[in-house]
């Protein structure tokens, strides 16, 4: 795996950056879309039990993941990924930060169910016919003919909604936890009263967890949990204000971005 950063024309294009305080580092593009606090703020929203699977849906080259690895030690972890050089990085990513055996990555299309043929799920069942505990995703955020082509094309897939709707999106999501299983997802908050119809069909105890760039401004990101098959009503938490006045993160988001908490740790207090 370690040719993907061999060949001196291919690791010019990449970075390696730290993650949690330098706890994890993450080799990506260089130019192509690049994870950042949005992918640590989902997983710090992602809780488990001992021996519970985990699915990243749209895993880029496996931030997210790394991160609920890095504080679930007993969990396995499936991440699907459209594009072929994320996925590489993604394993390269696994084999740097010692949990190669825990992080399975899968190149499919979740638009196209044969992509999934001879794909594995939890227990060995072939994939679409598995369950998983927790399922998590930070999709792309623009709808359609909504947003604007990015330098790369590997940024605008990332970045904007091609053959796969948010809502084909979500329920895919939904379709592959178990029941009582949890959803989370990370988006735009413009996109909230969407993302709370298209999961209330098959969750409940939906949560929202609102993050404000300061305090006093609205909230530009949004983390929404729901409970596959739970009956539970809709929540709206304190919510999380990233950054001070002056640009520093606040005490809170320092905790889960650089020592890993989780969203229950940093607003129970």
């Amino acid at each position: 795996m370690d040719k993907v950063i061999d060949q001196p024309e291919l690791a010019e294009t990449l970075t390696t950056d730290r993650f949690l305080g330098g706890a994890l580092s993450v080799t990506q593009p260089r130019d192509g879309f690049r994870a950042g606090s949005d992918a640590v703020l989902l997983a710090a929203a992602v809780e488990a039990k001992p021996g519970e699977t985990l699915l990243d849906v749209g895993a880029g080259v496996g931030t997210a993941g790394l991160c609920a690895l890095h504080r679930l030690a007993d969990c396995t972890l499936w991440g699907i990924e459209l594009q072929p050089e994320l996925a590489a990085l993604a394993r390269l990513n696994a084999e740097k930060n010692g949990v190669a055996e825990r992080l399975r990555v899968i190149e499919a299309d979740i638009g196209a169910r044969k992509s999934f043929a001879d794909q594995a799920g939890p227990g060995g069942k072939s994939f679409l016919e598995a369950g998983f505990d927790h399922v998590f995703t930070n999709p792309p955020f623009y709808g359609k003919g909504r947003g604007y082509d990015a330098k790369t094309a590997g940024r605008t897939l990332a970045r904007m909604e091609g053959s796969v709707p948010l809502q084909d999106w979500l329920q895919f999501c939904v379709a592959r936890t178990k029941p009582k299983g949890t959803v989370t997802v990370i988006h735009r908050a413009e996109r909230l009263q969407e993302i709370l119809s298209l999961l209330s069909s098959g969750c409940g105890s939906l949560k929202v967890i609102p993050l404000w760039p300061e305090a006093g401004t609205a909230a530009k990101r949004v983390i929404v949990q729901g409970i596959k098959g739970d009956k539970g009503p809709l929540e709206l938490t304190a919510g999380l204000v990233l950054h001070e006045s002056g640009g520093k993160p606040t005490e809170a988001a320092e905790r889960i971005s650089r020592f890993g908490a989780t969203f229950t740790d940093v607003l129970s207090q």
